[in-house]
């Protein structure tokens, strides 16, 4: 029996499969381009949220095309979300071309089309599908136009040069975008081909898609292969329908008929039982501890301390290097200064961080934590071993499996990740870390110390319970004590000076 064709596909989150529990689960394309195709070719979606041309070739599935793909093969290639931001972990170059080191161009040709030659397979690029803008205004990044240059194009130049297929999904997605009223939403809306974390259309994810907008833009890349040179052609099913035309019955399947909003109540003043503390800057930072913490202990000055050293740092001790907060993997306990930053705004936080305490004895150190974190909800004071809000935290936790600590972590749909790995050795009383933790167009950053950034696996939306705020600041979780100084809040990439996020501040 002779081996059937198979289509493998890399990407980033546009294109790669997830397992969310939103009001409308996030798709990518990949994951339901089988629906347009015959049952005699095999799909092997291979696609990373969060990753870039460059950065996936540090995951596992990387590994497994190179190793995988076969003579007969074809690959789709759908990178270029990641690769457009700033950083040493994801960015390629739109200038240049495939000869030139460092260029994107180079980055698609060396590592992915060169090995499916070598093994006898065909490419077929895809360009990114555009940003939802609600404003239908489609520049800049949006349409993935950055200061460093266009990084559609350099797709589209990349095939040209090596007479390799291009489905323009930029321009493609671009189209449908503005074929949309604004003024008169209707199902076939980008506001339903994207996915929301929550009920509210305020909670729309401008860069992932839903079901709805997955099955338009995989029809959107087998109709442009339609008729044309390629081997994918034969493989694509007669008489497919375009997903527009059947908008409701799309819609429908694309919510989450089990999905329940939170129960939450967003905080309208803060709760001032912990001492403010004012950085250099004159911004003002809320304490607050919450969470799955000992009973009563929320305002006990004998569990935790929040407040400000002789040298004007601030600090955060939990339980007093006793057992006290916790970050599990269906709780959290936390002691924390935040500001509340809108959540339309792009933002930076970073510090350097001072273990003052830490007490590792035998199994103590389990589920401690410490680091910067960004999160979708916020609780003053409050004990509760329900609260599991998503967040994206510049942080080290501890537990079985991670000894040495974590290199950045997060919480999605109730669940922690560890995207960023193990740290190289355990921290230690007296360490210092720079954190940093960080908004991008797709969702967040995160960095510790010399270590690279993280943002694989963090591009989702912090909006499924506060869709207006996201939170922002430096934690602890039960038996760390830290101090944290040089911070650095920078808000759409100014340093802000007299920040108060609840109050203008009495003179």
């Amino acid at each position: 029996m002779s081996k059937k064709t198979t289509l493998w596909i890399v990407g980033d989150s546009t294109v790669s499969a997830f397992n969310d529990d939103y009001y409308m689960p996030r798709y990518g394309w990949g994951a339901v381009i089988n629906k347009f195709l015959s049952g005699d070719i095999v799909v092997e979606n291979l696609a990373v949220s969060g990753t870039s041309s460059k950065s996936f070739r540090k995951h596992a599935n990387y590994e497994k095309f190179v190793s995988g793909i076969g003579n007969g093969d074809i690959l789709m290639i759908g990178f270029g979300h990641n690769d457009e931001k700033s950083g040493d972990v994801t960015f390629t170059d739109p200038s240049g071309d495939y000869n030139t080191p460092g260029s994107f161009a180079n980055s698609l040709y060396e590592y992915y089309i060169k090995i499916a030659e070598k093994n006898g397979a065909e490419s077929i690029l895809v360009t990114p599908i555009v940003r939802r803008d609600e404003s239908m205004n489609y520049q800049g990044d949006k349409v993935h136009i950055t200061s460093f240059g266009d990084y559609a194009k350099a797709i589209r130049k990349l095939g040209e040069d090596l007479n390799i297929f291009v489905c323009d999904l930029t321009n493609k997605t671009l189209e449908v975008a503005l074929s949309c009223d604004k003024d008169d939403i209707k199902e076939n809306d980008t506001l339903f081909q994207h996915a929301r974390t929550g009920s509210a259309p305020l909670s729309v994810d401008d860069t992932h898609t839903s079901y709805f907008g997955a099955m338009v833009n995989a029809y959107l890349i087998v109709k442009e292969l339609e008729d044309k040179d390629t081997s994918l052609e034969s493989f694509i099913k007669d008489n497919i329908q375009n997903p527009l035309d059947k908008a409701a019955e799309l819609v429908s399947k694309s919510i989450n008929k089990n999905y329940v909003d939170p129960v939450y109540e967003m905080i309208t003043e803060p709760d001032i039982f912990w001492p403010k503390y004012i950085d250099a800057n004159d911004n003002v930072w809320y304490g607050t501890v919450f969470g799955d913490v000992n009973k009563g202990s929320c305002k006990s000055t004998d569990e935790f301390t929040l407040g400000k050293d002789n040298d004007g740092c601030m600090i955060i001790s939990a339980g007093k290097l006793k057992n006290n907060g916790k970050i599990m993997n269906k709780s959290d306990g936390l002691a924390m200064y935040f500001v509340r930053i809108p959540i339309k705004d792009s933002f930076e936080l970073s510090g350097k961080i001072k273990i003052n305490g830490f007490n590792t004895a035998g199994d103590a150190a389990d589920y401690s934590a410490f680091g910067a974190m960004v999160r979708d909800d916020m609780y003053m004071n409050e004990q509760s071993g329900l609260i599991l809000g998503d967040y994206v935290a510049a942080g080290v936790t501890f537990r079985p499996g991670f000894e040495t600590g974590s290199n950045t972590f997060a919480r999605k749909s109730g669940l922690c990740d560890f995207e960023g790995g193990k740290l190289r050795k355990a921290p230690k009383t007296g360490d210092e870390f720079i954190v940093r933790v960080y908004s991008t167009p797709d969702g967040y950053g995160a960095q510790i110390g010399g270590y690279d950034p993280v943002i694989s696996g963090y591009d989702y939306a912090l909006n499924k319970v506060d869709t207006k705020y996201v939170y922002v600041g430096f934690f602890v979780a039960r038996t760390v004590s830290i101090s944290v100084s040089d911070i650095k809040l920078l808000i759409n990439s100014k340093e802000v000076f007299g920040y108060d996020c609840f109050f203008v501040r009495e003179k």
